[in-house]
């Protein structure tokens, strides 16, 4: 009975050395993997999105999405829009 349960402890341990080894192996490839689906997915979202934005939008989505990127960075004051030329600026200059 003592050497039945040496040889299972002894393919226990086989079994988890050969399965570390495989994880030493694999796991790396595997993460190097999902980085670049992540990066393709990514690339094929932003392509949707600037599919998705009529042309003549594009310019206030951008200008959207740097006041929503300066919000984040810490930057509470608005940004500056670009005023129209009116009457009333006109006459200022």
């Amino acid at each position: 009975m003592a050497r039945e349960n040496l040889k299972t402890m002894a393919l226990k341990d086989s079994l988890r050395l050969r399965f570390e080894k495989l994880a030493d192996d694999v796991v790396p490839q595997l993460l190097d993997s999902w980085g670049d689906l992540q990066k393709r997915l990514d690339d094929l979202n932003c392509s949707l999105a600037n599919r998705a934005v009529p042309e003549d939008r594009r310019s206030r989505v951008s200008e959207l999405s740097l006041q929503e990127k300066a919000q984040k960075a810490g930057q509470d004051r608005p940004v500056p829009r670009a005023e129209k030329a009116t009457r009333k600026t006109a006459a200022r200059k």
